[in-house]
């Protein structure tokens, strides 16, 4: 590729005791349960590994970004030059903090001073799980490849992430009278920070009242708009699905599977290069215990990103 690309993650540690008196002191009321659950804001380190994988997998990777509030991983090397800290204040309206919604910060990752033209976006718990090359993520001619998984179904989500999806399809096909009908895979995604704010320009008002919401909320926009716009104006490429493993829900090239010991026991299985291993209000003690025995074990060699 002839252009730099970064990646962006967003990380938060609910065990630091200035973050939790801030979400202690938080408004709550009328917000869902999901939406302040534990495991959404909960560290095990995942990061760490996310972070090797970076080394191991996709080390042409420029920069990396971790967005948080007012923290910093204590394992991260933020002497090395390619690792860049972002305030949320660095990037949100300061009258929208504290901000405890991925959402919200989502529609401000194009603000982070000096973060590429051509970037990826990962949460912590996802990772390069084999070599990845840049043309994975974006054509020779610099358009995104988004990739997607199941259909949205004709009906009301009660979980937020499937309503905030629909919303956005919506949202897509009442302007423009078609959009994609696919989830996005549940990975890491490239984006174009010109692309993402002609969107935010199209649905401004939607856009602001997420940026607003402090906890997740079923009036959120999903980021997966700035695909569904990307495609739809001919500036992306779509991979559709065509196959998928409902055992452990993943397709050739993007995995998905929840950190529960039924699953993780079978994580060998796993081919493709993007895996997610997602944290829910199920998950124990020792289905944790032994995610990390696998990552450590799969990315046991420490990177030049941490002390």
């Amino acid at each position: 590729m002839s252009f730099d690309i970064d990646i962006v993650y967003l990380w938060v540690d609910s065990s630091d005791s200035a973050w939790a008196e801030k979400f202690y002191n938080a408004k709550k009321e009328n917000v869902p349960k999901e939406s302040v659950s534990k495991c959404r804001f909960q560290n095990d380190d995942e990061l760490k590994y996310s972070v090797r994988s970076i080394k191991k997998y996709a080390d042409w990777i420029r920069n990396i970004y971790i967005v948080t509030d007012n923290q910093v991983p204590k394992w991260l090397n933020t002497q090395n030059k390619r690792i860049k800290i972002i305030d949320h204040k660095d990037i949100m309206p300061s009258d929208s903090l504290p901000c405890f919604n991925s959402c919200a910060i989502e529609t401000c990752l194009h603000k982070i001073p000096g973060l590429s033209e051509y970037f990826l976006y990962a949460n912590d718990d996802m990772f390069f799980w084999d070599k990845v090359k840049p043309d994975f993520f974006f054509t020779e001619e610099g358009s995104p490849i988004y990739r997607f998984n199941k259909r949205i179904l004709n009906k009301k989500y009660k979980h937020i992430y499937g309503h905030t999806i629909n919303r956005a399809y919506h949202l897509i096909k009442n302007r423009y009278g078609d959009c994609i009908k696919f989830f996005p895979h549940h990975g890491i995604d490239p984006y174009r920070k010109s692309y993402m704010e002609e969107c935010i320009d199209v649905f401004k008002s939607e856009f602001d009242r997420t940026t607003y919401n402090q906890f997740r909320s079923f009036e959120d926009i999903q980021r997966v708009i700035f695909a569904y716009y990307a495609v739809k104006a001919k500036n992306a490429k779509a991979v559709l699905p065509k196959s998928i493993w409902s055992f452990l829900g993943y397709t050739k090239e993007s995995g998905l599977i929840e950190c529960n010991k039924k699953y993780l026991l079978h994580i060998n299985t796993i081919k493709s290069p993007l895996l997610c291993i997602n944290n829910n209000k199920k998950t124990t003690e020792e289905d944790i215990k032994l995610m990390v025995k696998i990552l450590e074990n799969k990315f046991h060699e420490k990177s030049e990103f941490e002390k």
